[in-house]
C-alpha cells in the first residue's frame, strides 16, 4: 500500500510498505478516504525525531525505525474483527490515541493521560496511507449528512471541546481566546454554541480574525505588533474576562491571558510551547486564578460530541486551505506549510468513495 513515511528530517517519502494487518477481535482495518496535517505534524517533519520512534524504540507502541505519520484520519471500515459492531463500509473518524483501559487514569476516565498512551501518526504507523489497523473503540460513525471534508476534522475538535469542558464556563462567563490559528479557529466554534456573556478573539493577523467572526466570535481585536501599543491595549482590557484560552503556546501569550483575566478567573493553556517559558506566578497566586491545562481529548466523550457538531454546522470552508493528492503532501503541503504560504489547514486525500463521486469532484476542484 501506498503511504507517507518519515525517514529523517524534512525526508518523507510517499512509498509503497507493506500492507496494514488484517483487523483482529476488538480491530478495524481502514481503508483511509482523508488525513488532516497540523502543527505537531509540521515540527516532526521539520525537526525529527521529535516524538516519531525513529531511532529508539517506543515502549508503548513498540515502533522504531521510519514511521507513517498522520493522526487525523477519516476512512471507511474496510474489514472487522470479532467483537466488533462497526460493518464493512462504514464511515469512521478515529481518535488515533490508544489508551490501555486498566490504569488509574483510565479508571477514573482520563483516557488521554494513561500510563500507556501513544498515539498513531506520532508513536506508531499513521493515516497518511491507504489502509490502517486501529482499536474499534477510538472510532466514531459519520452521519451520512456530514461531508468527509468536515467529518476530517473531528479529531483536532475533539482537542478544542475537550478543553472547553475542562474550563466549566457559565452563561454568565465572558470569553476570551488568544490565538485565532489552528486550535484558536476550532475553540471559536465550540464556544460559540456554548452559553457565555460574550466571546472574545485576539490575534495579530486581521485575516484570521475575520475568519473568527465568521466562525462565531462576538467581538475580535487586533493584537498590535509594537511593544509600546501592545502594552496600552492589555492596560485597557486588563482583568476583563472570567475565562481566557491560551491557543498561542507562547510566553507572550500566556502572559497576556494572565492579564486580562481578572480576580478568581481562569486561564485555560491549550497551545503547547515548544519549549519551557516563564510564567508570572505570584500575579497569579494573588489574582486567585485558576489555571487550567488542557491535553488531547477523552476519546470516548469527546470525539462523538466533535462528529455531533459537525454533522449539525460546516466548518470546512472556513478551515480547510486545501485538499491535495497523497503524491503532492510534500510540495504543496508540509513545504507550504512551513513557509506560510498555506492559510488554513491543509488535508490530504488518500483514496476516494466510489459511491460518492460529488464528493471526490469537490475535493478535486480545491486540489486547483
Amino acid at each position: 500500500m501506498r503511504a507517507a513515511v518519515l525517514h529523517a528530517a524534512n525526508d518523507l517519502r510517499v512509498e509503497v510498505i507493506a500492507d496494514a494487518p488484517a483487523a483482529g477481535a476488538g480491530e478495524v482495518r481502514l481503508k483511509i478516504l482523508l488525513c488532516g496535517l497540523c502543527g505537531t505534524d509540521v515540527h516532526e517533519y521539520a525537526s525529527a525525531p521529535v516524538m516519531a520512534p525513529l531511532e529508539v524504540r517506543n515502549p508503548r507502541s513498540g515502533h522504531v525505525g521510519p514511521m507513517v505519520l498522520g493522526h487525523e484520519f477519516l476512512g471507511v471500515v474496510d474489514q472487522a474483527g470479532a467483537g466488533v459492531r462497526l460493518s464493512a463500509g462504514t464511515r469512521v473518524v478515529a481518535g488515533a490515541g490508544v489508551w490501555c483501559g486498566t490504569c488509574e487514569q483510565c479508571a477514573r476516565g482520563r483516557t488521554n493521560l494513561c500510563d500507556n498512551y501513544y498515539t498513531f501518526g506520532l508513536q506508531a504507523n499513521g493515516g497518511l496511507s491507504e489502509f490502517i489497523t486501529v482499536p474499534a473503540e477510538m472510532c466514531v460513525e459519520v452521519p451520512e449528512g456530514c461531508s468527509d471534508e468536515d467529518a476530517v476534522l473531528a479529531q483536532p475538535v475533539s482537542i478544542a471541546l475537550h478543553a472547553i469542558q475542562r474550563a466549566q464556563i457559565g452563561a454568565a462567563d465572558r470569553v476570551g481566546v488568544i490565538g485565532a490559528g489552528g486550535i484558536g479557529s476550532l475553540l471559536t466554534v465550540g464556544l460559540s454554541s456554548t452559553p457565555n456573556r460574550g466571546l472574545v478573539v485576539f490575534d495579530i493577523d486581521a485575516s484570521r480574525l475575520a475568519t473568527a467572526e465568521r466562525l462565531g466570535a462576538q467581538t475580535t481585536v487586533l493584537v498590535p505588533r509594537t511593544a509600546e501599543e501592545a502594552q496600552a491595549q492589555a492596560q485597557k482590557l486588563a482583568d476583563s474576562f472570567d475565562v481566557v484560552f491560551d491557543a498561542s503556546g507562547t510566553r507572550a501569550g500566556l502572559s497576556s491571558a494572565l492579564g486580562l483575566t481578572r480576580k478568581g478567573g481562569r486561564i485555560v493553556a491549550v497551545g503547547l510551547p515548544s519549549a519551557a517559558i516563564e510564567f508570572d506566578s505570584r500575579s497569579a497566586v494573588i489574582k486567585e486564578v485558576d489555571v487550567i491545562t488542557s491535553s488531547a481529548h477523552v476519546c470516548a466523550v469527546n470525539l462523538p460530541d466533535a462528529v455531533a457538531l459537525l454533522a449539525r454546522r460546516s466548518i470546512h470552508s472556513e478551515i480547510v486551505d486545501r485538499v491535495v493528492p497523497l503524491e503532492n503532501i510534500v510540495s504543496e503541503g508540509f513545504a507550504d506549510l512551513l513557509n506560510r504560504t498555506a492559510t488554513g489547514k491543509v488535508v490530504v486525500r488518500i483514496t476516494g468513495r466510489e459511491h460518492n463521486r460529488a464528493q471526490e469532484q469537490f475535493t478535486e476542484g480545491c486540489d486547483q
